[in-house]
């Protein structure tokens, strides 16, 4: 795990980020094209950029067809996730239960899934180490990480590897859930849209798409809308024993609902984040901080998640043709992610300046 992690800081670390700016910009043009093309399959588009992403950031591998399974879809959340609790999560000795007895169907799943995650970790990884022996490679995680090695040891190539795959597994799932709570959101709260779109005419105008070069602030509203951790040893937490394998969950959700720092918690308040604070306040209000995991178990990916969902999310519009609000029914799955379930909203561009311009962006 140390080993992993120190992979994951030395290519997604705050400086390393700038580097994979370029493909985020590439993929939101890609998927605004798509979204003006096709809006009702706002969905579909969301998983197709955060695989497309994915794929593109980690192995350098670039979809051309999109109809591949690959760039529909990831890893789905129930093999990231399980999908929720299992009844061998709680009675362990069932792993050894006999496929043909009733209630076995969660084993026949986990072979199932077994090999289609064994395929996963080895297929985009050999795409790399083949591109990168035949010098046809982009730059990558892996690209990168495998030229800076001294020694292609066994460990170290398997390190790599299942390290690139839990990138793959996770970094997509978040940025999903991020985007659809995001457009959800401005469903149910149009006002907010409304501001939002005014701010960025204000900063840009209408002849071109928000870039990272016009990120100068970003209301943090979206995060605030964990994942839990399991204990490698026993502890003791204020005078309280919890034993090795105790699955820890940070109460996220009480700290940004804190008063103190979020006042009127409940309400959808991009602007709060824009109020002059003391620089304690500041810092404690910063969603940053809580959302993305604590101390040394912070998500080492966080960089990255947060500038591919700013630079999509400054993207997005939704309203219905008449430019009234559509009240879908508030729904989450029950993956550890809680992904908002499908729902209806209609979305379509501004203006025809606007369809001009994502019409020409990046080319």
């Amino acid at each position: 795990m140390r080993r992993q992690r120190k992979l994951l800081t030395s290519a997604l670390g705050i400086k390393a980020v700038p580097a994979y700016h370029p493909l985020m910009e590439e993929e939101t043009q890609v998927f605004l094209r798509r979204l003006l093309a096709t809006p009702d399959e706002h969905l579909l588009h969301t998983r197709r950029y955060a695989g497309g992403l994915t794929l593109s950031v980690i192995y350098g591998y670039t979809c051309l067809d999109q109809r591949r399974p690959e760039c529909v879809d990831i890893l789905s959340n129930r093999i990231a996730s399980g999908g929720g609790i299992w009844p061998v999560d709680i009675f362990p000795a069932l792993k050894n239960w006999p496929l043909w007895a009733p209630g076995s169907g969660f084993l026949r799943n986990a072979m199932v899934w077994k090999a289609k995650m064994e395929e996963f970790v080895e297929k985009p990884f050999e795409y790399t180490l083949r591109s990168l022996k035949y010098g046809t490679y982009a730059p990558s995680f892996c690209s990168r990480l495998l030229e800076e090695m001294d020694n292609r040891s066994e460990q170290s190539m398997f390190d790599l590897k299942w390290t690139a795959n839990s990138m793959y597994s996770a970094s997509g799932d978040t940025t999903i859930t991020t985007v659809m709570h995001f457009i959800l959101a401005m469903i149910l709260h149009p006002e907010v849209m409304d501001k939002a779109r005014q701010e960025i005419d204000s900063v840009i105008g209408t002849e071109r798409l928000p870039t990272f070069a016009d990120r100068a602030s970003l209301p943090y509203e979206t995060w605030r809308w964990g994942v839990p951790h399991r204990l490698m040893e026993d502890d003791v937490y204020r005078d309280m024993f919890i034993p090795k394998g105790s699955l820890v969950f940070g109460n996220i959700w009480s700290i940004l609902r804190d008063e103190s720092i979020y006042p009127n918690p409940d309400a959808f308040e991009p602007e709060r984040f824009l109020k002059p604070a003391d620089p304690l306040t500041e810092k404690r209000r910063d969603v940053r901080n809580y959302v993305f995991g604590f101390g040394r178990r912070t998500c080492p990916g966080a960089h990255l998640v947060e500038s591919s969902a700013w630079l999509l999310i400054a993207n997005i519009n939704s309203m219905d043709d008449e430019g009234n609000v559509i009240e879908p029914v508030v729904e989450f799955d029950n993956s550890v992610f809680r992904t908002p379930n499908p729902y209806k909203c209609t979305i379509k561009p501004r203006s025809e300046q606007a369809v001009r311009v994502i019409s020409q962006a990046g080319l």
